[in-house]
């Protein structure tokens, strides 16, 4: 069993809660909008949050996860019936078919600790798109103040949550706490991430044989600026 089977169960509700309405919608909308075909996949679909909802609009989905756990609980939630789902590892997984779009969100790319790993992810998505196919790929934007400051930098002070994240600038990777103090006892989470800068991102995309067409600081399409959270980067596979 590995992280994610273990926090399956618990992961909508406690440890990743989306807002429908300010993170899911806006994001299945456009996902749904810069489809050039039906055929679609999903890496690290996980409880299928986004791409049940995209299946229910009449997308052919699939969905790749590492997870069997994770698996579940997509098939267990309305339109999981309707998504074919693949027990794998995005950095190596053949599917033998190639689609239309596939995308890697909510920071899913970062859980990957090397860059090797993350390059290898990129690649797999590109050997597996249709030629004028999209890959698009979300994830935070580091905070440079937070990793040339202190190495320990809280993201969360709730009365019922603390959350803080322990920076490592060698090797990039992040260290998250978060304690859930709203029960009768404290319920703690750890992950560890490999941050990624932007210009990172696209020498990846580049790589991997992929040309950047956009990159948004949010899923209304707004350009990406200095001050935003968040990047989401479409890329185009050409041949």
């Amino acid at each position: 069993m590995n992280q994610f089977d273990e926090i399956a169960a618990d992961y909508d509700e406690s440890i990743y809660p989306l807002n429908e309405r300010d993170f899911v919608l806006p994001t299945v909308e456009k996902l749904a909008e810069l489809a050039p075909g039906k055929k679609i996949l999903e890496l690290a679909v996980g409880t299928g949050r986004i791409a049940n909802p995209l299946a229910q609009r009449g997308f052919d989905m699939t969905g790749l996860d590492i997870s069997e756990q994770m698996l579940k609980q997509l098939k267990q939630k309305k339109g999981g019936e309707q998504v074919e789902i693949v027990l794998g590892d995005m950095q190596t997984a053949d599917l033998n078919e190639e689609f239309d779009l596939i995308y890697l969100i909510f920071n899913s790319i970062t859980y990957i600790k090397t860059l090797e790993g993350q390059l290898a992810t990129i690649q797999n998505a590109a050997k597996h798109l249709k030629p004028g196919g999209l890959f698009v790929l979300e994830s935070f934007v580091p905070r440079v103040h937070e990793i040339v400051g202190d190495e320990i930098a809280p993201f969360s002070l709730e009365d019922d949550f603390i959350g803080f994240d322990q920076y490592e600038r060698i090797s990039q990777q992040i260290t998250s706490y978060q304690f859930d103090l709203s029960g009768e006892y404290v319920a703690s989470h750890k992950t560890v991430h490999r941050y990624i800068w932007p210009s990172e991102l696209q020498l990846m995309g580049k790589l991997a044989g992929l040309e950047i067409i956009h990159q948004w600081g949010n899923w209304q399409g707004k350009p990406l600026k200095q001050e935003d959270d968040d990047m989401i980067m479409v890329f185009k596979k050409n041949t």
